[in-house]
């Protein structure tokens, strides 16, 4: 039985054009890549190596330095520099630049495969921090620490395939292709966890990889229960894929682990099993390439590092000028203005927009106090409110909105019909309550 949760809207899934594509490797393959220190929520890694060192696929570039995540190389090669480059999550970061060069000769220290039966839970996060292994799904959280913690606290595992976000369809691909791989991943987590019950979790449209993955858990007679759902955003966050398995709540200011949960990425599960049943680091991820501005849209196998520009080349290029160019999907994804960003752990889509699909923004709307922000804010916000607030410049106001509590799906700027941009204006009020004052 599913249950539901409050507000969400419903998009048009914009994914046609790419849910039938296989995932496929670069071809031709990055004649570089660049690989930032900045890959984990935690904050940057420290480089192994220098300019001129010869590094192999899978060989470790960069170790936690108190933060970050581990890095290894996703292509064989040279190391060229260690300077600062575009990040997709805005600014600059410094990244490890590798010159390719087309052998893919593999680095050879590589971890003992391990069977399902030798693996403990202290042996399996040492293999995922090792791996390099964060959440793919968005915010780069460190999966070590998130195992650590729901060990033994947990009644329920729930990987997350659910892809709400319109145009993405990587995680699609990859369950289709690689379900039996990814039904592994669940198993060995729920038994290190504790966890009595694993639900896979994904959306009505995803049909053929549906029927894909309950013929091979039927074939293995494992323990994953398929939740099929009907599709609505923001079912892929947390809080309410948590709330539709299992109807229990996320406390405010609460995490998964306050209501027995866990929440893992598909993903990330594929990337845990790899890490542990081949021994592979995190080098490469299935990443969509999409949009009306795109020439061929498709899903393609990519090693970490590779440029933006190079995803377009290996698309037959822009057909259009993009009107605008977001990495992840078009509701929470993050605008670039650099083709030379490169992919990193949590990119799962390049989508380039043309004027005709970008809905414009008027920024000197007036609100019509239609109430429909209200609606469809799966966090029971007021957006409407927020930015009267702001606007105000009333910051004891701000205090008692409870904004801390807002995920930006962009729910309420996608429903209000004066097109006022209101998850913006929800981060600034955000940022406002952060500095205890406002910006003159």
């Amino acid at each position: 039985m599913t249950h539901s949760f409050f507000g969400g809207v419903y998009p048009a899934t914009r994914k046609a054009s790419t849910r039938r594509k296989p995932l496929a490797p670069l071809s031709p393959a990055p004649e570089e890549v660049a690989i930032p220190l900045l890959m984990c929520a935690d904050g940057l890694s420290a480089p192994l190596v220098k300019p001129g060192d010869r590094v192999l696929l899978g060989q470790p570039i960069a170790r936690r330095a108190g933060g970050g995540a581990a890095a290894h190389a996703s292509v064989s090669g040279r190391v060229t520099a260690v300077e600062n480059c575009p990040h997709p999550w805005g600014g600059v970061s410094p990244a490890i630049v590798i010159r390719n060069d087309g052998r893919e000769a593999p680095w050879e220290e590589i971890p003992q495969p391990l069977t399902t039966r030798e693996v403990s839970l202290t042996l399996l996060t040492q293999r995922v921090e090792e791996a390099g292994i964060v959440g793919m799904g968005g915010g780069g959280a460190p999966i070590w620490e998130k195992l650590d913690q729901a060990a033994g606290r947990v009644d329920t595992l729930i990987i997350n395939a659910a892809e709400c976000q319109p145009y993405v369809t990587a995680d699609h691909r990859l369950l289709l292709e690689r379900g039996k791989y990814i039904l592994r991943g669940a198993e060995l987590l729920s038994r290190c966890l504790g966890a009595s019950r694993t639900v896979l979790v994904t959306e009505g449209d995803k049909l053929n990889a549906v029927e894909s993955v309950e013929h091979r858990r039927l074939v293995r007679g494992g323990t994953v229960r398929l939740c099929t759902v009907r599709t609505r955003y923001p079912l892929g966050a947390e809080k309410q894929i948590i709330q539709t398995v299992t109807g229990r709540e996320v406390p405010p200011g609460g995490s998964p682990l306050d209501v027995k949960c866990v929440v893992f990425n598909l993903a990330t599960v594929y990337a845990i099993q790899d890490a542990v049943f081949r021994g592979r680091s995190l080098t490469h991820r299935a990443v969509t390439v999409t949009g009306g501005a795109v020439s061929r849209p498709r899903n393609l196998w990519v090693p970490i590092g590779t440029s933006l520009r190079c995803l377009l080349e290996n698309c037959g290029g822009l057909r259009e000028p993009a009107d605008l160019m977001l990495t992840g999907g078009p509701m929470m994804g993050i605008p670039q203005d650099s083709l030379d960003t490169p992919v990193i752990k949590d990119t799962n889509c390049l989508v380039c927009l043309t004027n005709l699909e970008r809905r414009p923004e008027q920024s000197g709307s007036v609100c019509i106090r239609c109430g429909k922000c209200v609606a469809a804010c799966p966090m029971h916000l007021a957006p409407t409110f927020a930015r009267q607030a702001l606007e105000q410049h009333d910051l004891a106001r701000l205090s008692k909105l409870h904004l801390e509590d807002c995920i930006s799906c962009g729910c309420c700027s996608y429903i209000c019909p004066a097109q006022i941009p209101l998850v913006d204006r929800v981060r600034q009020a955000r940022q406002a309550l952060e500095r205890g004052g406002f910006e003159i």
